[in-house]
């Protein structure tokens, strides 16, 4: 076996800028914020490592931070319904084989799984699935608009060499509905130079604006809690523009409530340093990067949902079940510092011990050197 390190392709179509640090295209998502921040992280290790992604503007195979991008075709090219085959699929396909990588790595469920699982099939190749939230295992994931996309989608998940898990309940999930084994490796976030929280009464909501993420909770919230500031953080979803100007409309009506729309990724870590406590609305998540960013402040979460973090066998934050006990919880903590200081202390502890770059970077290595040499 060579010691050489195997060339990696991270199939990333909307993580361009968030890469090149562009901040005027409002495109910021999880999957994107882990595919950028491990490609990094592996190509500074030195492994050869390249994304494709679609084209924002950028000139093909350009190099940032030592990961090569292959341009495909543009976000809106083609004719709707059409441009499925033509040109998204086939820029796609091409880009896979301009790359010529040894392991694909795609993240979040999608069509692309299914298309990444059958180009390294039949090229020989490595491909890695790797969830982007519990809603991936799902039989007939809500995730996916479309039977045709689904029906890909699963035989991905059939063929793919690994999948990566987040947490116990996707291992779970992909078992029961998809009969595979998943490798469990967590999120990783680069700690903020400023990891104290805040001692203001700064209740922050960060995510893009989408049904899924259920942003009208969180004002429902701020207008039982007259008294708190609430600031919320996030531009729309593809195809939910309506929704966010429904919400930016109402949350424009309530005092206590900052409504900022998009702020490019960059910016966002100064809003986490001025916060108290963040509030996650979805009704499903993985293991959302907020908490991260968060829990590396000594800022408590409540949610609706468990992310499967565990500190001595408790969950991290708090978890409630309705808007009532969200509610409840926020004012407590605003009113007893010392409750909410002791919450925050065990999130920056569990979050140094489990999620730092390098502890991920050092599980990714380990994976990647397996699946190169016991799947030869």
């Amino acid at each position: 076996m060579s010691d050489r390190r195997p060339s990696i392709c991270f199939v990333a179509p909307n993580a361009f800028p968030l890469l090149a640090r562009d901040e005027e295209t409002p495109v910021i998502g999880g999957a994107e914020l882990q595919q950028v921040t491990i490609a990094k992280g592996l190509a500074a290790r030195g492994y050869p490592v390249s994304m494709i992604c679609l084209n924002f503007g950028q000139q093909d195979r350009v190099e940032i931070d030592g990961v090569k991008v292959f341009r495909a075709c543009r976000p809106d090219e083609g004719i709707p319904i059409l441009r499925f085959v033509w040109p998204r699929l086939a820029s796609i396909w091409s880009c896979l084989k301009r790359c010529d990588a040894d392991i694909y790595y795609q993240r979040a469920a999608g069509m692309l799984t299914g298309v990444v699982a059958a180009f390294a099939r039949r090229h020989a190749k490595k491909s890695v699935f790797a969830a982007a939230g519990n809603p991936d295992f799902e039989r007939k994931t809500p995730r996916i608009r479309y039977a045709r996309d689904r029906w890909i989608y699963e035989y991905g998940l059939r063929h793919v060499a690994r999948i990566l898990t987040q947490n116990e309940e996707q291992a779970r999930l992909c078992r029961l509905n998809f009969e595979r084994d998943s490798t469990q490796i967590p999120n990783c976030y680069a700690a903020a130079a400023n990891q104290a929280a805040s001692a203001n009464r700064h209740v922050l909501w960060v995510s893009t604006i989408r049904k899924l993420k259920r942003p009208e909770l969180f004002l429902d919230v701020a207008e039982a809690l007259p008294a708190y500031r609430f600031q919320m953080i996030g531009g729309p979803g593809i195809g939910e523009a309506q929704l966010f100007d429904s919400i930016k409309a109402r949350a424009e009506t309530i005092p206590n409530v900052e409504f900022l729309g998009f702020v490019p990724f960059s910016k966002v870590e100064g809003h986490f340093d001025e916060a108290s406590i963040f509030v996650n609305t979805s009704d499903s998540e993985g293991f959302p990067n907020t908490f991260l960013q968060a829990w590396s402040r000594g800022i408590p979460t409540v949610s609706f949902v468990d992310s499967g973090a565990r500190a001595e066998g408790d969950p991290l934050g708090r978890q409630v079940n309705t808007v009532e006990e969200m509610a409840d919880c926020v004012a407590a903590w605003l009113r007893n510092n010392t409750e909410r200081t002791s919450e925050g202390e065990k999130c920056r502890r569990y979050f140094a011990s489990n999620h730092s770059p390098e502890r991920v970077l050092d599980l990714y290595e380990e994976f990647f050197g397996e699946l190169v040499t016991r799947y030869a």
